[in-house]
């Protein structure tokens, strides 16, 4: 089984992906941790950054979601914190994870990620001109949440909450 989380930036994708994989005994696997190394090892560029950057060649994008799909479907039994999971990841149980910008804020904050501008500002403009890369350059809409199989709203959750939420969707399935 394969379980993609999508959703905006310090909506809990990581926390819970981490939770998720423990209680499953799946891998975990996020994007997001590989794209911040990527970036800074191969362009000396924070997260903010390297988003600009993928924005003027997406080329770079390109190959990072290729690699990163190969890799994932060549797996069972992983967890993928991936906004573009749905599209590359098949056979996968698709969650989206919403949060406000006002709890995204204070989670980013809160976690103290390295390198990485955290205001409101920063934060919205990230998850926008992310949301319009990936239309343009793959005709897919990560908000749309008819993409999803799960649609959970985190912001009054804690990451086992929403654990759990997840936990009963697979009992459902099977």
């Amino acid at each position: 089984m394969k379980i993609t989380l999508s959703g905006k930036a310090g909506a809990g994708k990581s926390s819970v992906g981490k939770i998720l994989a423990q209680k499953l005994d799946f891998e975990f696997i996020s994007i997001g941790n590989w794209t911040r190394e990527y970036a800074l090892k191969n362009y000396n560029m924070n997260i903010n950054q390297f988003q600009e950057y993928c924005s003027l060649h997406p080329e770079v994008d390109k190959l990072i979601d290729i690699k990163m799909s190969e890799n994932c479907n060549l797996k069972d039994n992983i967890i993928i914190d991936y906004r573009l999971g749905f599209h590359f990841i098949k056979n996968s149980l698709n969650i989206y994870l919403n949060v406000s910008d006002a709890i995204a804020f204070e989670r980013i904050n809160i976690a103290n990620r390295i390198n990485e501008d955290i205001t409101k500002d920063d934060i919205d403009k990230r998850n926008q001109e992310m949301c319009f890369r990936f239309i343009k350059t793959y005709g897919v809409d990560i908000n749309n949440l008819k993409n999803y199989d799960l649609v959970i709203n985190t912001d009054q959750l804690t990451p086992e909450q929403i654990v759990k939420k997840i936990i009963v969707k697979l009992n459902d399935l099977k």
